[in-house]
């Protein structure tokens, strides 16, 4: 049995018509301008899975594909998507690290599909592709629409410093907290000097709009090679944004030079985390052309991203930054 989370939302599918050369088009323009990006690439992957991908195999192939990627049929067929009318609602939910689309018809499921919440599944890429590609994937992504709206319940943490109410991954440290100052009633981003590790989190979950650094950027691709570039901070963000990031900061050390921390966007949606090492200069408060050293691996699958923070923080241990 699958353990339902919250993440469910509702959909009514606007046209679906039979395969065609041109694919199976199950979503108009409109259903799919409506929903968050995330939930984009999930009908983009039951589109051309099902109407590219599939369709262009051997039975005994096809059937083969579908095994290896764990995607099945847990009510209907294939030979059902071409019988889904455009007033049946559809639905689509993430159950732990798969996700299940369901089509009703007289209040009975007609059809339901299941596949693994994987990224290079769902986006139709090999992993190695996927790094190559990961630099022009972040500078692809649109400007984000900033929220300058401050979180409700806050938690009082000492005399005027307050932290949002935050999760942990993996270890206590390891947060996605943001947080404020309160001054006159009003709550403002904490970003000073005096608080080095809290400012350095703010940054990181992008709370700070007009303070914006060049990344240097060390990443990790295939055969044990890594490509360097440099992109700014605030295409980092709007990255995460676009994939709807889920961002955990932690210090792993406080030198003299600055700070050391481990910053972890996860994506629950495609089941991958990227992992940053960051060293972020003592002076980046007030020195707007700070340069933020940084050590990346894209995209790894959620249940190996323990093992590798811990194996990462012993070579941390053996070698510092320059």
């Amino acid at each position: 049995m699958f353990r339902r989370s919250i993440y469910t939302f509702l959909l009514t599918i606007v046209c679906c018509t039979s395969a065609s050369p041109q694919g199976l088009k199950l979503f108009s323009p409109e259903v799919k301008d409506a929903a968050s990006y995330p939930q984009q690439v999930v009908m983009d992957f039951l589109e051309r899975y099902f109407g590219k991908e599939l369709p262009a195999l051997q039975q005994t192939s096809m059937e083969r594909k579908m095994a290896d990627d764990k995607v099945y049929f847990r009510k209907g067929g294939i030979n059902d998507l071409v019988q889904v009318s455009d007033t049946m609602p559809f639905t689509i939910s993430l159950i732990d690290k798969f996700y299940e689309v369901n089509w009703m018809k007289v209040d009975e499921p007609f059809v339901t599909i299941v596949f693994p919440a994987q990224y290079d599944i769902l986006l139709g890429v090999q992993k190695d592709e996927a790094l190559k590609q990961f630099k022009d994937a972040v500078l692809a992504a649109p400007q984000r629409i900033k929220d300058s709206n401050v979180p409700a319940n806050l938690e009082n943490i000492s005399e005027s410093l307050y932290k949002t109410k935050s999760d942990t991954l993996n270890l206590a440290s390891l947060t996605d907290a943001m947080y404020y100052n309160k001054v006159d009633g009003d709550y403002y981003p904490v970003f000073d000097n005096s608080h080095l590790d809290y400012s350095a989190a703010n940054l990181f979950h992008g709370l700070l709009p007009d303070a914006d650094y060049r990344m240097y950027v060390e990443q990790s691709v295939y055969g044990m090679t890594t490509i360097n570039y440099t992109i700014p901070l605030s295409q980092w963000l709007n990255y995460c944004a676009k994939w709807g990031l889920r961002v955990f900061f932690a210090v792993e050390e406080e030198r003299e030079d600055g700070v050391l921390a481990l910053v972890i966007a996860q994506s629950r949606e495609f089941g991958y985390h990227h992992l940053l090492s960051v060293v972020i200069p003592d002076k980046f408060v007030t020195d707007r052309n700070a340069v933020l050293k940084v050590r990346l691996t894209p995209y790894i699958p959620t249940h190996n991203v323990k093992n590798l923070y811990q194996r990462q923080t012993n070579e941390t241990k053996k070698r510092k930054w320059n």
